[in-house]
């Protein structure tokens, strides 16, 4: 678990450096300060998938914790959109957060191979739902605002599952992954060198081929099902998927064969990937207040990831020798969480 908060402390830093921007990358500096563009959410996904199956793996006497996972459900669904309503500038990715815990009540009792198979399918499945129905939908396919508390319920769910920003239909896959994770020997050292080793291949296969792909279609890349060979970063397209959740996979395994090691650098990671949520909020209402209409430039934005970064890594730790749990992770185990764990 050490490790896993690493990996999701690494994830909170990516997603704070792609929110704040500028997202247009100009110039080898840029493409390296934007590295965690398309990547760092899907990190973000898979370790929820994750802990969604630690947390629901089956135990001698204990019930499946329904009320639990529901309750966060909601909160991160209705507080996500809530959130939403701030700003424009970022995408929220909590209210699919929402949805996905639901699924995964749905599926956590199929056996691993299922549940990988499902993961496999929807790699393809997905993109290509997705592109069906923004070719059938076109101005109906929601490519507008972020959702937010208030759309209509319809529109909502329409985002959530076919179109907007995180739509179900493939970000089922890294949290499908995650869950499958869940139920390795991760204590195993030769199942987590696989891990690095495997994931990293995937993460450099899918990135070339999609370099290959953009250089052979060009322009005609973004027509039609032609699209299904490109792997722009949240592009919802299958060689994305594998590039970044490959990733994900070989940065988790190593960031758990790391573990408690050099705690001068795993320290600060492992107090914000424990109080990730309650930071994440917070980057949204800061980048609300101060990020203005037209972005930042790059060198601005570097400067705010920096102070951000280093400001919440340092909270993170001082809060950590005063409480356990930060204030947001409190409101989602709730009084009745300990009784139903």
């Amino acid at each position: 678990m050490t490790g896993v908060d690493v990996a999701r402390g690494l994830a909170l830093i990516g997603m704070i450096i792609v929110n704040v921007g500028p997202a247009e990358a100009q110039g080898l500096l840029h493409r390296l300060y934007l590295l965690p563009y398309g990547r760092a959410s899907i990190l973000f996904v898979v370790i929820a998938g994750l802990g969604m199956g630690f947390m629901l793996r089956p135990r001698p006497g204990v019930r499946t914790p329904w009320g639990v996972v529901l309750w966060r459900a909601a909160i991160l669904l209705l507080g996500g959109l809530a959130l939403q309503r701030l700003t424009d500038d970022v995408s929220v990715i909590l209210p699919v957060y929402g949805v996905l815990f639901v699924l995964g009540l749905v599926v956590h009792r199929a056996p691993r191979a299922v549940v990988l198979g499902l993961a496999l399918v929807m790699t393809v499945v997905g993109p290509v739902l997705y592109v069906g129905h923004l070719l059938t939908a076109g101005a109906d396919h929601h490519t507008g605002p972020p959702l937010e508390l208030g759309n209509p319920v319809a529109e909502v769910v329409h985002g959530l599952v076919l179109s907007g920003r995180y739509p179900l239909v493939t970000w089922c896959v890294p949290f499908l992954v995650g869950l499958w994770v869940s139920r390795l020997d991760l204590r195993d050292r030769a199942v987590l060198h696989r891990m690095v080793v495997w994931g990293a291949v995937a993460a450099v296969l899918g990135f070339a081929l999609s370099l290959l792909s953009m250089s052979i279609l060009d322009r005609e890349g973004d027509v039609g099902y032609a699209r299904l060979l490109t792997g722009a970063a949240h592009g919802q397209m299958p060689l994305w998927l594998v590039s970044s959740v490959g990733g994900a996979l070989a940065v988790v395994a190593a960031c758990v064969l790391l573990g408690s090691r050099a705690p001068w650098f795993t320290g600060p990671l492992i107090a914000a990937g424990r109080l990730a949520l309650t930071l994440y909020v917070l980057h949204v209402l800061v980048l609300a207040a101060v990020k203005p209409d037209g972005g930042f430039t790059l060198a601005q934005g570097m400067a705010v990831s920096a102070v951000l970064t280093v400001t919440f890594l340092v909270l993170a730790v001082l809060w950590r020798r005063v409480a356990d749990v930060g204030p947001l992770e409190w409101v989602l185990r709730a009084s009745w969480w300990r009784t139903a764990r």
